[in-house]
C-alpha cells in the first residue's frame, strides 16, 4: 500500500487545500459548504436559453463506447459509466469510494496500459475503520477534457449529484499539459514511478511532483439520496481575474469520505452575462 502521511481521511481534504506552487496558483473563494441548491426545472428556467450554451462536451454523459467520451476513461472499479434507475435520466457516472487504496492502484496500473474496464476485477472486501480505502486516502478522481476559455469571463457550474457530499474543482491551465490517466495526480504518479523498473531517484536534488494547473475554484454538493442540482451560479468562477494566463480549464469530480458510491449527471459550464440575471 502507498505510504499514508496521516491516519484519518482529514489529511486529503487537507491536502487539496494546498498549494502547491504557491508563487503560480489562485484559488477561486467558494461557497459555504452545501453549496447553492436548486431544483433541476429551476436551473433551466434561471438560464437565458439563447446563452445557456454548455461548454463541456458530454456534459450528459450520453455520448462514448465504453467510457464516456471527451472525460477519462473509466476503469470498472471505482468509476464506471452506467444507465440510471429512471429511463428518462439516461447514462450517468457512478463511482465508488469503498475500495482499497492498493487494489484501485494495482488495477489503474493495468488500464494505463490499455485495460478495458470491462475486465476490471471484482472489488475486494474492505473492513472499518477503511482508511486504507480511496475513501481515506485519495479519493476517486475522474477528469474531463480540456475546455478552451476566454480572458476576462466569468463562468458558471453546474451539476445534478446523488449520494453522500461530493466535491467539484474547475482547475485553470496556461496550456495543455499531459492528459494521460492520472497524470495530475501526486501520489499515484509516485505510486508508478517507485514501482517502475528505472532506478531510483538521488536522495538530493530530486525533483518534485508539481501540478500543471495555476487556478482552482471549488464547488460542494450537499449529501441526497435523490438527484439533486448543484450550482455556482451565486458566485460565478473567474480563472483569469487574478491569473491571467489561464488559457484552458477542466472539470475535476472529487469523491472521498465517506465510503460509498456516488452519482454525477449533467455538468454544465457556461459562460455568465450580467444581463442574464435579467431573464
Amino acid at each position: 500500500m502507498h505510504r499514508r502521511l496521516c491516519p484519518l481521511p482529514l489529511c486529503w481534504l487537507l491536502l487539496c487545500q494546498l498549494v502547491p506552487c504557491a508563487a503560480q496558483q489562485r484559488e477561486e473563494p467558494v461557497l459555504a459548504p452545501a453549496g447553492d441548491t436548486l431544483s433541476a426545472s429551476a436551473a433551466v428556467s434561471q438560464q437565458a436559453p439563447d446563452r445557456a450554451v454548455n461548454l463541456l462536451p458530454n456534459g450528459n454523459f450520453e455520448e462514448g463506447e465504453d467510457s464516456p467520451s471527451h472525460w477519462q476513461q473509466v476503469d470498472g472499479l471505482t468509476t464506471f459509466w452506467v444507465r440510471d434507475e429512471d429511463p428518462a435520466r439516461g447514462k450517468v457516472l457512478k463511482l465508488d469510494t469503498d475500495v482499497l487504496q492498493s487494489q484501485a492502484y494495482a488495477w489503474w496500473k493495468e488500464i494505463l496500459a490499455g485495460a478495458k474496464p470491462a475486465d476490471a476485477p471484482l472489488k475486494l472486501p474492505t473492513q472499518e475503520p477503511k482508511y486504507d480505502t480511496l475513501a481515506g486516502l485519495d479519493g476517486v478522481w475522474y477528469y474531463s477534457d480540456y475546455i478552451p476559455i476566454e480572458p476576462g469571463k466569468l463562468y458558471w457550474l453546474t451539476i445534478d449529484a446523488k449520494g453522500p457530499p461530493l466535491k467539484v474543482w474547475l482547475l485553470g491551465y496556461p496550456e495543455k499539459p499531459d492528459n494521460t490517466f492520472g497524470a495530475d495526480q501526486g501520489a499515484w504518479r509516485e505510486y508508478l514511478e517507485a514501482s517502475s523498473e528505472r532506478p531510483a531517484r538521488p536522495q538530493r536534488g530530486h525533483e518534485i511532483f508539481i501540478h500543471k494547473y495555476i487556478w482552482k475554484g471549488r464547488l460542494d454538493t450537499s449529501g441526497s439520496q435523490e438527484w439533486r442540482t448543484f450550482s455556482r451560479r451565486a458566485k460565478p468562477f473567474a480563472p483569469t481575474k487574478h491569473t491571467p494566463k489561464v488559457r484552458f480549464v477542466r472539470v475535476l469530480i472529487y469523491p472521498y469520505w465517506p465510503p460509498a458510491t456516488y452519482y454525477v449527471d449533467n455538468v454544465t459550464l457556461t459562460e455568465y452575462h450580467p444581463a442574464d440575471e435579467n431573464h
